[in-house]
């Protein structure tokens, strides 16, 4: 059988339709033939004798999709040879046909970017709403991206183009969003994973790696100091109080919350609190235990155990699914105990309050309560440092600064090594323990205390401490006796 090149010059046009031609001779002396179309078009002064001209526009490109129906032809050709049959043009043009549509059917369709993303999504909807959060942030700021750019984000140009693609998209990040460094890192972070998952399942060929922004390293965290949280927990200012009316802070609503238990009728019925009695109530539990923010809702008035010999409070980690268990405070008790009165065992321990309206409303209550604290919490946007002069402390507060301010006093206490710190907040790594770890001014003033000389006696001492809290008045006083205790 001849295999050869034909142009059909009948069709109109300036580019005629390429074929491949099958010929054989019959026993008879008749010639038959077939013929297979390539899908490509050429002029005709770029056939010549049978062949194609190398001054052809893709030629390669176009000289790979022959060789590559040649090859079907061939391996076509042999098998039939192997099998005692005569390769004839017509039986081998419908076996090279039957095998294209069996390559068409069996080849995956490729994912499109999106369609990938939301495949990925759906797979993920179901871990902490931190988590997920964070996937619709990605998601809407990649959306704004295709916008800003005219363009639709594919796969291609992420994975061929990734020094392009991150360049514009972190430009688009600062410029159009006023994004910093570490928060672009975050999203950059969770597109890295998405591609990764795409990989695993083939929809991409390999996972590009993104160059990390530089952060500033901030040694100084934000969190509430011993003294701080024992003026959160004094304060009663905006505490719940029957009949009182709250119209003069266009910021306080109440919570109701029904109780199931059986001693329900005892506690009235019903728990009522204002919203930011319940933020106070919940950042100082979160002070006292270490959860995150992603573990409040999870707490049923079951997770406190009060029949073991140390009173703890156990349960499962949201984010990482560990089982960890702390002491019950003075402070985390007495919350504990507003909340669970009245409750069923399988209640939750707090009313429901989205995460966002926390956040906005522990600023709003702690800007109140005059937490001016000056702290430098500096960020970096492309190479510039931003937010460089000192902020009020309320500024800065966010729900996970009570998990930052249990570990941090924890620290102060001097009482306790970190591996046991550890144990308590439920980290696995150092490395990871240590973001939590701030270090301060009067971290470091410390430092003097090396190889001072003070020729004082214990008893002078004493006697200025008791001079000092004798000239205090009776809410300082207090303060300063939860503060030696807590010592």
């Amino acid at each position: 059988m001849n295999v050869s090149l034909k142009l059909d010059k009948s069709v109109d046009g300036v580019e005629k339709p390429l074929f491949i031609r099958l010929r054989s001779k019959l026993q008879n002396g008749k010639w038959i033939e077939s013929s297979i179309k390539t899908d490509l078009k050429l002029e005709v002064r770029h056939f010549r004798n049978n062949g194609i001209s190398k001054s052809l526009p893709n030629y390669t490109s176009k000289i790979r999709v022959i060789n590559t129906i040649l090859d079907d032809i061939e391996r076509i050709s042999s098998e039939l040879i192997e099998q005692g049959k005569e390769p004839n043009p017509p039986l081998v043009k419908t076996l090279y046909l039957e095998h294209l549509k069996s390559r068409l059917y069996e080849t995956k369709v490729p994912k499109g970017f999106w369609s990938g993303y939301e495949e990925f999504y759906s797979t993920k909807k179901h871990n902490s709403r931190g988590y997920v959060k964070t996937l619709v942030t990605l998601r809407n700021h990649l959306k704004g991206f295709e916008e800003f750019q005219n363009r639709t984000l594919t796969f291609d140009y992420i994975v061929t183009k990734t020094l392009l693609f991150q360049s514009e998209f972190q430009d688009y990040l600062w410029t159009e969003k006023n994004l910093s460094n570490g928060y672009i890192n975050k999203l950059m972070g969770n597109l890295s994973n998405f591609l990764y998952w795409s990989q695993q399942l083939g929809y991409v060929s390999r996972k590009p790696k993104f160059n990390r922004l530089k952060e500033v390293d901030r040694d100084e965290k934000i969190y509430l100091k011993t003294e701080e949280v024992y003026k959160l927990f004094n304060s009663t200012k905006w505490d719940y109080e029957e009949g009182r009316d709250y119209s003069t802070n266009e910021h306080i609503v109440l919570f109701e919350q029904g109780l199931k238990g059986t001693r329900r009728i005892e506690f009235g019925g019903k728990l009522v609190v204002t919203n930011w009695e319940l933020v106070k109530d919940i950042f100082l539990f979160m002070s006292s235990v270490g959860c995150r923010y992603s573990d409040i809702h999870h707490f049923k008035v079951k997770h406190f155990d009060f029949d073991s010999e140390v009173q703890t409070l156990t349960w499962v980690q949201q984010k990482t699914n560990k089982n960890v268990s702390v002491p019950v405070t003075d402070i985390s008790g007495q919350v504990f105990k507003k909340y669970s009165g009245g409750k069923s065992l399988d209640q939750s321990l707090f009313p429901s309050i989205s995460h966002q309206k926390f956040n906005k409303q522990l600023k709003l209550l702690l800007k109140d309560l005059r937490f001016n604290r000056l702290v430098s919490h500096p960020k970096m946007k492309g190479s510039d440092i931003i937010e460089n002069e000192d902020r009020q402390l309320w500024e800065l507060i966010s729900s996970h600064c009570g998990r930052r301010s249990f570990i941090k006093n924890l620290i102060d206490m001097g009482s306790m090594d970190y591996k046991s710190i550890m144990k308590l907040s439920g980290h696995k790594s150092y490395t990871e323990f240590l973001k939590y770890v701030s270090v301060n001014k009067e971290d470091l003033v410390k430092g003097s205390q090396l190889y001072r000389l003070d020729s004082s006696t214990e008893e002078d001492e004493l006697n200025e401490i008791i001079k000092i809290v004798k000239s205090l008045d009776p809410k300082n006083r207090t303060l300063v006796l939860q503060l030696v205790r807590n010592f």
